[in-house]
């Protein structure tokens, strides 16, 4: 009789994780003492696309676009999770420019960390977090080989490589996608550290009507703040006004979620519009700073004027957001565009609001 598989046999050899962008309307607070910052709002979209790919191998070694950072993600997870010599190739496939707005380092830190948790965890030592099994949920059917994350899932792959720390939309949306609104984290000082720190909650999360669509426009060559830069950015902003984070805060929860929860376009775009603008006050005396400010001024008055009512920055750009009721009323702005040479120095797409999050798929 032969012997059972051991637990090292039944572990894959290789998996692929695809993980949808993050579009960020916009903070709801940050700056104020005793009080919980970088709440906000944020939706997932469809494309760009991540994608990475990751293999058994007797080395660490990655290629690909953001090579360096996702090496130094997989490093993260082996040592949180105390994996010793555990070593992958990893290969990112796809993955948008970092830093224009799409959240890109979250997505592929998680997709890294949900990974190596996939090829590791089993028969490994009790400190690496437990593998889900097969997510159930309505209109989404994962195939024998496809795993979805739930939000436990999400926040341990955070943790393991350091994202989080400010906004958690794009973490909330790796598990399952949507329309999201967080609160916003109380910082207790300044020894919060990956492992004692609490993350932003989540205090809503809607599922877009499937026939919405969202037109992205990337400015070439443009680059949003990041890293140090970011953080003396927010060390030079005075404090949100209460009242500011007041009114965003009805914006979010009376016009805004009601409208997506309605499937109500015209009441959803006019939020998105109001709430976009609004957030992007308090940032002003920096954002004008970046050299792609009045060009993206002009953008969102020339997509207001086309009657894409609901658009707004990502961020700190330099990506912009138009949504549109119909692929038909998309491709229709696109055209709009295109014909007024907006191509030349923009790229373009069309896409979908993300309803499942991220997917990783075994590899035979």
């Amino acid at each position: 009789m032969p012997d059972a598989p051991s637990s090292a046999s039944l572990q894959p050899d290789a998996v692929e994780v695809r993980a949808p962008s993050r579009i960020h309307l916009g903070m709801l607070s940050f700056g104020v003492k005793a009080a919980r910052v970088y709440g906000g709002v944020g939706v997932m979209v469809d494309r760009p696309v991540v994608q990475v790919r990751l293999r058994r191998s007797k080395r660490l070694e990655a290629r690909g676009p953001h090579a360096e950072r996702v090496l130094k993600y997989a490093k993260s997870c082996i040592e949180a999770w105390r994996l010793g010599d555990a070593a992958c190739a990893l290969e990112v496939i796809t993955a948008p420019p970092a830093h224009v707005g799409f959240g890109s380092g979250t997505q592929l830190g998680l997709a890294v960390a949900a990974g190596v948790r996939h090829l590791f965890a089993m028969g490994a030592e009790a400190s690496v977090p437990p593998g889900a099994p097969h997510p159930v949920q309505d209109e989404l059917s994962p195939g024998e080989h496809d795993w979805l994350f739930d939000i436990r899932d999400a926040m341990s792959f955070a943790r393991a490589v350091g994202r989080g720390r400010r906004s958690c939309v794009g973490v909330y949306g790796f598990s399952r996608g949507g329309l999201i609104v967080e609160a916003g984290r109380v910082i207790r000082d300044d020894a919060d550290d990956d492992t004692t720190r609490d993350f932003s909650p989540m205090v809503a999360r809607v599922r877009l009507p499937s026939t919405w669509r969202c037109v992205l426009l990337i400015a070439r060559e443009a680059v949003g703040l990041s890293g140090q830069a970011e953080l003396e950015a927010f060390g030079r902003l005075p404090p949100v006004p209460h009242e500011v984070t007041a009114e965003l805060s009805r914006i979010a929860m009376l016009d805004l979620l009601p409208a997506a929860v309605e499937g109500k376009f015209i009441e959803f775009s006019l939020a998105v519009r109001n709430y976009g603008a609004l957030a992007g006050g308090p940032f002003v005396a920096e954002s004008r700073k970046l050299p792609y400010a009045q060009a993206t001024a002009d953008l969102l008055e020339l997509l207001t004027e086309l009657n894409a009512v609901g658009c707004t920055q990502s961020s700190w750009g330099p990506a912009v957001m138009a949504v549109c009721e119909t692929l038909d009323k998309a491709g229709g702005l696109v055209d709009r565009l295109e014909s007024l040479g907006m191509g030349k120095h923009h790229d373009i797409v069309i896409s979908k609001f993300d309803q499942q999050g991220a997917m990783l798929r075994v590899i035979e």
